[in-house]
């Protein structure tokens, strides 16, 4: 078996008929003047009062970066982003319940500190620049590394924040109907999404600012997966793609090695991975739809819980009860950058696969209600009736006044 056989089946080892949702949600820790906290005497702290919730704890270079219960895992992203990771679950009020909890724990805890939790898209006041990466080689591997291949990792590293919905496939041909469904919809998701309305302390210019970022890291692992709309496409093709491309580094008993643009098939010619070197692998690389043992949709901003918790909803809607809107057969990667570019600049007036992006997402909501039972598609409402009318995450928001106080503050 090559390594190659060997990254395919380990993704093939994921197919389950469990039709389950994982989300991920990042927040920042913002001070009261919306500045980002830092790491070491902010983060560090924050994590080590919520480590009493916590049975598992995980360190770094001696430093706590990690929790985790039966339930959800605490981690900490590259400038000390706050991340939940609510385990599998069949229904969306049960995300909710075991999100709100953590809420519920973090929230006291950072107020008595003057801080709070703010779910956005770009940090609302710091500079990119002057963040510190938390104490983890992995991260400072790769910010070397994208110095070299585009002109925002340090953004997206030190100042995003997104929420990422990850989904079961039962078999290859399920699996890659998914990930094409989901990459033609990435540009719709990130339009509805749109929680970023600052760019390095100011008020930003157009939308979709996250996409943007993502799509000048690096082109070689971000972006749609090339071939995706092949008709050879299946785990072997994506298998390639990652094993014929460089994973920055990989993580051997002595810790991490930079191995720069060497890609993994010279890494590790003669020699067999093993499952912990796959995994990596996988990791390492970071296209709008990811695919491991399961599907990780990435393209949404970081929202407020009602609004995170109708995306989840939606995507539950489309990819496990299978309410798919109705998209023109044909279409390809050149046809998602194009739409990228055109929901960028016109926003809910532009036109994307030949129809007008309202009409689209129209259809895809009406799908989605008369698919989902009475429970999901409460959590889907708020979310639905912004996008009705024309409105990002952040706009919406805005007008209920949850984000007054940053417009004050910027």
């Amino acid at each position: 078996m090559t390594n190659t056989e060997r990254i395919a089946e380990y993704i093939a080892g994921g197919c389950t008929d469990k039709r389950q949702l994982g989300v991920e949600i990042e927040h920042f820790a913002v001070k009261d003047d919306l500045s980002q906290v830092p790491y070491s005497g902010g983060i560090n702290d924050i994590l080590k009062s919520l480590s009493v919730y916590y049975p598992e704890r995980e360190y770094s270079m001696g430093e706590l970066i990690a929790l985790y219960d039966d339930e959800a895992s605490i981690t900490i992203e590259p400038a000390g982003q706050i991340e939940i990771s609510i385990k599998p679950c069949c229904q969306v009020p049960d995300i909710d319940r075991i999100y709100k909890k953590f809420l519920d724990r973090a929230e006291p805890i950072l107020k008595e500190r003057g801080m709070r939790l703010i779910n956005l898209g770009y940090t609302p006041r710091s500079n990119a620049g002057s963040e510190e990466l938390i104490p983890k080689t992995r991260y400072e591997l790769m910010d070397k590394y994208f110095k070299s291949t585009g002109t925002m990792g340090r953004n997206m590293m030190r100042a995003t924040a997104s929420t990422q919905v990850s989904i079961d496939f039962s078999d290859e041909t399920d699996c890659v109907k998914k990930l094409r469904t989901a990459n033609l919809l990435t540009p719709v998701f990130s339009l509805m999404t749109d929680n970023a309305p600052f760019f390095e302390g100011k008020r930003c210019a157009g939308r979709m600012l996250r996409t943007k970022i993502w799509d000048n890291v690096d082109p070689a692992r971000c972006g749609t997966v090339p071939g995706l709309f092949d008709d050879d496409f299946g785990f072997m093709r994506y298998a390639e793609y990652i094993y014929n491309s460089p994973p920055i580094l990989i993580m051997t008993e002595n810790g991490a090695v930079y191995t720069g643009s060497t890609p993994a098939s010279e890494i590790f010619r003669g020699r067999e991975l093993t499952g912990a070197q796959t995994e990596h692998l996988l990791s390492m690389f970071f296209p709008d739809v990811r695919l491991k043992r399961y599907i990780e949709i990435r393209p949404a901003d970081s929202m407020p819980r009602e609004y995170a918790m109708g995306y989840a909803a939606l995507i539950k809607a489309i990819f496990v009860t299978d309410a798919v809107p109705c998209l023109p057969d044909g279409l390809g990667e050149d046809d998602i950058a194009r739409a990228k570019t055109e929901l960028s600049e016109k926003g809910f007036e532009g036109s994307i696969y030949g129809m007008p992006v309202s009409a689209l997402i129209d259809n895809m909501l009406d799908k989605a209600e008369k698919a989902l039972g009475a429970d999901d598609k409460k959590h889907l409402a708020p979310l639905a009736a912004a996008a009705r009318k024309g409105r990002s995450v952040y706009e919406d928001a805005a007008m209920k006044g949850i984000y007054n106080e940053l417009s004050a503050g910027i």
